[in-house]
């Protein structure tokens, strides 16, 4: 709560700095910053947070304008009753334009939003049921009598005002981000499988993303409505959107004060250019340069300003100091006490010290996975054909073949990541087959990816805060005030991750950004945030893939005390020695057929796996 004090703290002082003695003009160009801060901030939380590129929050601005004229003109709403009429309306705008956002993604997002922003500026705030709601009478905007009871025309006291809603948005703005939904956020944004494959709904998370940050474009449209009280749709052209993500760029695409600071620099500027004639029409120029040398020189914007070149070599004299410090991976000894939050109950013999060794056989235990006569095609290639597995509860399975066999095709389609033309899958005697990837991490599924879809963006802690998410409680609103119980849930969330980094001994990376980590730590910041999860099923594509042998002797270590946990697994690896020593039971795919299965020594000795390994062997010539 701390960044949130200062951002309070900081909005508190710019609002009373030109209230006690700044002149009026001065104090009308800050005012237009109540907007500019607000809409730079809607962009930091859709593109900076959710990697969502807008072209077209102009629109959304102008719709929150005409959404004030028409609550005063035709409802008689004075601000701020206002307020939530114009977030509302914006909101649900955005969130149409987000629907866009689950087709398409990358240049074909930014055309569609911008697009979006040219048919509102050329078309809808032309209209006659909309120009009709250009303007608001300052009887209804304040003075003696209404509500509120004071004149908003006095620009100063507009100011204040003005100020306390941008205070009262960062503070739910920086709420979101410390949270689940925001964590939810940055899911999507770094990775949308590893988000998936969290327990996380990719699109209903973008369009509460649309939502939110439409709404608070939608508030900024008010302010700039309430302060001037008449508006033209040329105010809200997209070439304002560009403006607008060139504002949210240069503060810093990630963060709440540089967005506040950078929309203080454009409307000193945009002050400074309309008083100076010479200079009119050149703003456009300047703000792109401004944003060329952010890009090149950098990229953090204003918010990495901050951080002094002898701030940085002093912490890159300190990352090197540590270097030869940072943990190959967990403490295997401690593994025994990950789950102590209840999420996995670990077995006596685990307890006590000792393995838990399933006494039953095979067959009479539960099958957690059970994956039945599946074939995926991918248009004319049939890259998996009647495969059937299982997993029974206890043991860790391993599923091994030649390159191209199909095995991570055939482990997608457990996962939910492609759909296969025929057969079942069932979780926990769940049939599951018509589940998104989403709904079946829920059901109790942890995976790891070949390709490791840890957030780079975030640290080590924040990656393992991640997976907390689908044992989090929290609804957005809850998130959004700060209530007792988002934030009883995120005390609970960072405790459990807590003893999980100290107890698998990775408390001293934990606050290093999975960027700046060697690979086979990465591999086990992979495991452990599966492990956070807390399900009894664990899935590991190829987790031994890059790790030299010390480091794949130690993993098998871990997965082994994992088990002991109740943990079941399905792993998909190359390193034949690595899943032999681990696996109870494996089953061999050679061109997307099931070609053998059974414990470790019957495949070992198998010749149709020989054979698909090391090729047919020659016959000898019969003379």
């Amino acid at each position: 709560m701390r960044r949130a004090a200062l951002f309070l703290a900081g909005a508190g002082l710019v609002a009373s700095a030109p209230w006690l003695w700044m002149s009026s003009s001065v104090v009308g160009a800050a005012n237009l910053g109540t907007g500019y801060a607000l809409v730079a901030m809607s962009l930091v939380l859709l593109t900076g947070w959710v990697g969502q590129i807008s072209l077209g929050h102009a629109a959304l601005v102008g719709v929150g304008a005409y959404a004030t004229g028409w609550a005063a003109g035709t409802l008689g709403l004075p601000f701020p009753a206002s307020l939530p009429i114009s977030a509302a309306l914006a909101g649900a705008a955005a969130a149409i334009l987000g629907v866009v956002a689950l087709r398409v993604r990358g240049l074909y997002l930014a055309v569609a939003t911008l697009v979006f922003s040219w048919m509102a500026s050329e078309f809808l705030f032309r209209q006659p049921w909309v120009t009709a709601h250009d303007s608001i009478p300052s009887r209804v905007v304040g003075g003696i009598g209404s509500l509120p009871s004071f004149d908003l025309s006095d620009r100063r006291i507009f100011y204040v005002l003005g100020w306390a809603v941008v205070a009262i948005v960062g503070f739910a703005a920086h709420n979101l981000r410390s949270s689940r939904t925001g964590r939810a956020f940055m899911a999507v944004r770094g990775s949308e499988m590893a988000a998936a494959s969290l327990g996380i709904d990719v699109m209903r998370t973008k369009l509460i993303a649309f939502a939110t940050s439409g709404a608070i474009a939608g508030i900024a449209g008010n302010l700039i409505m309430t302060d001037s009280r008449v508006v033209t749709a040329d105010q809200f052209g997209f070439n304002f959107s560009l403006l607008f993500l060139a504002m949210a760029v240069i503060g810093g695409l990630s963060s709440l004060g540089g967005a506040l600071a950078s929309a203080l620099l454009f409307a000193g500027l945009t002050e400074v250019f309309f008083r100076v004639q010479f200079l009119g029409g050149f703003l456009e120029i300047v703000s792109s340069l401004l944003l060329a040398v952010t890009l090149l020189v950098s990229r953090g914007g204003l918010a990495s300003m901050g951080r002094s070149k002898p701030a940085q070599a002093l912490v890159q004299a300190l990352r090197r100091r540590t270097a030869a410090q940072v943990p190959h991976g967990p403490d295997v000894a401690a593994i025994g006490a990950v789950f102590a939050d209840g999420t996995v109950e670990p077995s006596a013999e685990a307890e006590a010290g000792t393995p838990s060794q399933e006494t039953r056989p095979r067959d009479e235990r539960p099958a957690l996975i059970e994956a039945t006569g599946i074939t995926v095609r991918f248009g004319g290639l049939t890259a998996v054909l009647d495969a059937s597995l299982r997993v029974h509860e206890g043991e860790i399975v391993g599923l091994i073949g030649p390159n191209g066999a199909g095995k991570t095709t055939l482990f997608n389609a457990i996962a939910g990541f492609n759909h296969p033309a025929s057969g079942t899958i069932n979780l926990y005697g769940r049939d599951v087959t018509g589940f998104p990837v989403h709904e079946r991490a829920r059901a109790g599924l942890a995976r790891t990816f070949q390709q490791i879809q840890l957030l780079p963006q975030l640290t080590v802690a924040e990656n393992l805060l991640v997976a907390t998410n689908v044992n989090n409680a929290s609804t957005y609103l809850h998130n959004l005030l700060a209530s007792e119980r988002s934030i009883a849930a995120e005390r609970a969330a960072r405790e459990q991750v807590d003893r999980t980094l100290e107890r698998l001994d990775l408390h001293e990376v934990a606050g290093r950004r999975a960027a700046d980590l060697p690979f086979g730590v990465l591999r086990m910041v992979e495991v452990a945030r599966a492990l956070v999860t807390g399900f009894r099923v664990m899935m590991l594509d190829e987790p031994a893939s890059g790790l030299d042998n010390t480091e794949t002797d130690r993993l098998i270590e871990i997965l082994r005390a994992v088990r002991t946990m109740g943990v079941t697994m399905l792993l998909i690896e190359h390193d034949v020695r690595m899943v032999t020593q681990i696996s109870d039971y494996m089953y061999v795919l050679d061109q997307g057929r099931i070609l053998a299965s059974g414990v470790p020594e019957q495949i070992q000795r198998d010749a149709s796996v020989i054979a698909a390994y090391l090729g047919e062997p020659e016959r000898e010539e019969v003379a």
